[in-house]
């Protein structure tokens, strides 16, 4: 047997299960804070150090997941023990080595735990072999530099040099976003024309995306690469010629690209959290538009990377060279995570026992206690939380609702105590500042963040996230209080997770892959040896479900949300929901159907009927005949231009052909159903028209008709008119009230990320696309070039070439809303603005603006001085 297979057969050994039970133990215990109190048989146990870490060696060679983190927990023990020798602390880092946790060990040394240069006191032959691994864990770059980096990493980029299409699977600290930069600056290296788009779940990580991808081509003296979150193709010129470019999009804004330009010539597709294409609505899209980029270019390379999926190749069946493709699936661990249950001791409402998860067994541990007792039950998790963690930093609390959110903060506000001070508390102040000034004088976050408490939901500006994000992973934030969001790919790692019945919005109980996914965060590789997830109320059905918390890391398998509709017993009803005229009443049950059958719709337009389709090996040939037969006759009914079911996926193709009749039949001066300009006196008065029309068949949630779609078309054109947040929660507070205020906050931010950013830009596109056609059937095309490009300006929340111009260099729509107030030019261009704030730097510093908005623009600036300079000296 190889030294590699060993490994499962010794975690079943009882001798050694025995010690490793008691690592365990001891070091979950160490993570409970100095009030945590345990039981008896847990104190003062003593380890085998020399044969605990003889078995670490013996595991340390495994590909299991399960013995990758039993040699991990060994060595991270040994390393935190004070009774431990030099000669066993050295010999932990080796195991570390062996795992390719090259963080670790210098987690260690920078908490001086162990030794530097440990290498140099290793005996000869361990030396030899620490050589060889060195080699064995590193990839080359340009210039033949070797970056030190995991088996899994390794692995990965193997395989992804060397593959058209690929698929991969891993932990969500596994290191995968490392790897894909690092290729796509090889793939540059190596182009003089390239395009590479970059697909992301959610806005949040755009910005972040944007930014490491800048810093490492930064680094590499490739600053002449543009990087970009504007779906806009930037025009060459002979000063500035476009040829190598990154596109960092979600799938809507490449969709928005698509549809202006159809054939964009692309060598790259990367899509992050490409599970997601099982994502109800947003999933079919996403699916959509990697059909249409792959179906534009037969070169195309395309990489999925998904976190803990059991069938990363289902995603490789509609590869151009066919499903032959590689696809793979690590377990190697980088973090030890513990999985703690806390729930109340009977008839003791401040006394709570803490148990450990491990192998399907509940091991007690101990007690800890609260300040006081937790009622109302609002209280009991971040009760919990503070007993745990105190003021320690790296905590976050998921919570269920925003105004859960803004509750939980409050709580551990009082916890706290006292407000920050010294360099901490100056931090804090900045932020607080543009909190302020960004959202509203009455927004609760600029409280709790004098004690080192934040909230962070969604919806709330990109760089006031930005900036609670940086405070927490620099630990001055001590507790962040989270929503969903943080399962939609904010990659922000914590040391602690605390949840009580958590749910991804209301009613809906968080998933298994939801749960892990989240748990995922939890333990910061190379900033903690361990990650904790502490369910609360852990005993309690009526919180967690019949089955309790999830005890066991499983892989969840990925489901198109095309696969789930076409599935045998389900196709029938969408056949009949097809022939019925795509009814509203149906899509309550199935919200799904209409972003299908738009999709299929699509795909018949695109290929000539579905039979044609890349993927129609797929299904049930007797289904698909049929459901081919029901999308064609429907198609081949509508009078609207085929091409607009194509641009428009997720809004019913009936719909879009109501909407053109209505437009014929409609008596009346043409132009009254143009659009008009965001700014223009009455743009509230023609968007809710606009709205009422939209409302009543494509896109319900723009209406009903009356008060309500009159206050979204005024929302939605203030968005685009650039106003700032702010402005708009005070409009809306005038007629609300302010003994609203924290409630009318968060519904403000929520209408802006539902309706301006999502349902206001898909159907304004659908209304635009119709109206064209109409204008061009009566003969009026001269009106057309008055319809505004309204995806961009919703997804941006501008309308001025200059607000679009200062996005499109980096700054935040913050930032950009706030410099636009003091330029007097609306037309400037990119080269144009950089210009007019390095000629006007006097003006914006001494202009009453946030400090962090002057410190992002001071940011912008220093990068594309760089990037000048190194195209100077290149030149």
């Amino acid at each position: 047997m190889a030294l590699r297979d060993l490994g499962p057969w010794l975690l079943d050994v009882p001798g050694f299960r025995r010690q490793a039970d008691k690592v365990l133990v001891d070091a979950a215990c160490g993570e409970l804070g100095t009030d945590f109190v345990r039981l008896d048989q847990h104190r003062d146990l003593e380890h085998d150090w020399r044969y605990l870490l003889l078995a670490a060696s013996v595991l340390a060679q495994s590909t299991d997941g399960r013995c990758q983190l039993a040699a991990l927990r060994i060595a991270q023990s040994c390393l935190s023990d004070a009774n431990a020798t030099e000669v066993q602390r050295d010999s932990a880092a080796l195991v570390l080595d062996a795992l390719a946790n090259h963080p670790a060990i210098k987690l260690a040394e920078n908490r001086q735990l162990l030794k530097p240069s440990f290498v140099t006191r290793l005996p000869g032959a361990a030396r030899i072999e620490y050589t060889r691994r060195w080699y064995e864990n590193s990839v080359a770059v340009h210039g033949n530099k070797l970056l030190r980096v995991n088996r899994f990493q390794r692995r990965l980029w193997d395989e992804v040099r060397n593959q058209g299409w690929m698929s991969v699977s891993a932990p969500t600290s596994a290191g995968k976003s490392f790897i894909l930069a690092r290729w796509i600056c090889e793939l540059m290296r190596a182009s003089t024309v390239a395009t590479v788009v970059y697909v992301v779940p959610t806005r949040a990580l755009i910005s972040q995306v944007e930014r490491d991808l800048r810093d490492l081509f930064k680094d590499e003296g490739l600053q002449d690469v543009s990087v970009s979150a504007l779906p806009i193709l930037k025009a060459d010129s002979d000063a500035e010629p476009v040829r190598r470019r990154v596109f960092v999009f979600t799938q809507e804004r490449l969709h928005i690209l698509l549809s202006a330009k159809p054939d964009l010539a692309v060598r790259a597709l990367i899509v992050d959290e490409a599970h997601k294409v099982g994502d109800r609505q947003r999933g079919v899209l996403l699916q959509d538009v990697i059909e249409r980029v792959s179906a534009e270019n037969p070169e195309l390379r395309v990489l999925f990377a998904s976190p803990m999926t059991s069938n990363p190749g289902l995603l490789l069946e509609d590869a151009a060279g066919g499903p032959a493709n590689p696809a793979f699936a690590s377990d190697d661990v980088t973090v030890a995570q513990n999985l703690f249950w806390v729930s109340q001791r009977p008839r003791r409402t401040t006394e709570w026992d803490v148990s450990l998860c491990e192998r399907r067994e509940t091991i007690a541990l101990g007690t800890v206690s609260l300040k006081a007792s937790p009622t109302p039950a609002s209280k009991r998790l971040p009760f919990v939380a503070h007993a745990i963690s105190a003021t320690s930093p790296g905590n976050i609390v998921y919570v269920n609702r925003a105004a859960d959110a803004e509750t939980v903060a409050g709580q551990l506000y009082g916890l706290m105590g006292v407000d920050c001070e010294g360099e901490e508390g100056a931090a804090l102040k900045e932020l607080i500042e543009l909190a302020q000034h960004v959202v509203h004088k009455k927004f609760l976050l600029a409280t709790y963040l004098r004690r080192g408490v934040a909230f962070h939901y969604g919806n709330m500006p990109l760089l006031l996230r930005e900036e609670i994000e940086r405070l927490f992973t620099e630990g001055i934030i001590k507790y962040l209080v989270c929503t969903s969001t943080l399962i939609e790919g904010v990659n922000m790692a914590c040391r602690n997770i605390f949840m009580r019945g958590p749910t991804k919005g209301i009613g809906n109980p968080l998933s298994a892959e939801d749960f892990w996914n989240l748990a995922g965060r939890a333990g910061r590789w190379g900033k903690e040896f361990q990650g904790n997830i502490f369910c609360v109320d852990a005993d309690r059905k009526e919180i967690w479900g019949e089955n309790g918390p999830p005890r066991e890391r499983t892989r969840q398998p990925i489901r198109r949300t095309t696969d789930e509709v076409l599935r045998i017993e389900v196709a029938p009803q969408l056949v009949k929901f097809i022939k019925d005229g795509a009814p509203l009443e149906t899509l309550k049950e199935h919200p799904e159907f209409e972003s299908v059958f738009a999709y299929l719709a699509g795909v018949h337009v695109r290929y000539g009927g579905l039979l044609e389709a890349r993927w129609a090996g797929r299904y049930d040939e007797t289904m698909l005949s049929e459901l081919a037969t029901v999308v064609e006759e429907a198609v081949d009914g509508l009078a609207i231009e085929h091409d607009i079911i194509v641009r428009n996926p997720g809004i019913s193709p009936f719909a879009l052909d109501e909407l053109l009749k209505y437009f014929r039949e409609r008596e009346g001066d043409v132009e009254e159903l143009l659009p008009s300009e965001p700014s223009s006196k009455d743009a509230a008065k023609v968007y809710a028209g606009i709205f009422g029309r939209l409302c009543r068949r494509a896109c319900p949630k723009l209406g009903p008709e009356g008060p309500r779609a009159f206050m979204l078309a005024l929302l939605v054109t203030r968005w685009m008119s650039g106003f700032p947040l702010s402005r708009l929660i005070d409009d809306r507070l005038k007629r609300k009230g302010d003994d609203k205020a924290a409630t009318e906050i968060r519904n403000v931010m929520n209408d802006i990320e539902q309706i301006a950013r999502f349902e206001a830009p898909r159907g304004l596109s659908a209304y635009c696309d119709v109206l064209r056609q109409f204008l061009r059937e009566v003969e009026r095309e001269d009106l057309i070039e008055r319809i505004p490009p309204f995806n961009m300006f919703l997804e941006l929340g501008v309308s001025l070439q200059t607000q679009i111009a200062l996005i499109g260099v980096g700054l935040s729509r913050t930032s950009s809303v706030a410099l636009s107030e003091i330029i007097t030019e609306d037309e400037l261009t990119e080269p144009q603005v950089l210009q007019w704030l390095r000629d006007n730097e006097e003006l914006w510093r001494n202009f009453p603006l946030p400090l962090l908005v002057k410190k992002e623009v001071e940011r912008v600036l220093k990068q594309h001085k760089e990037r000048a300079g190194v195209k100077e000296a290149s030149s």
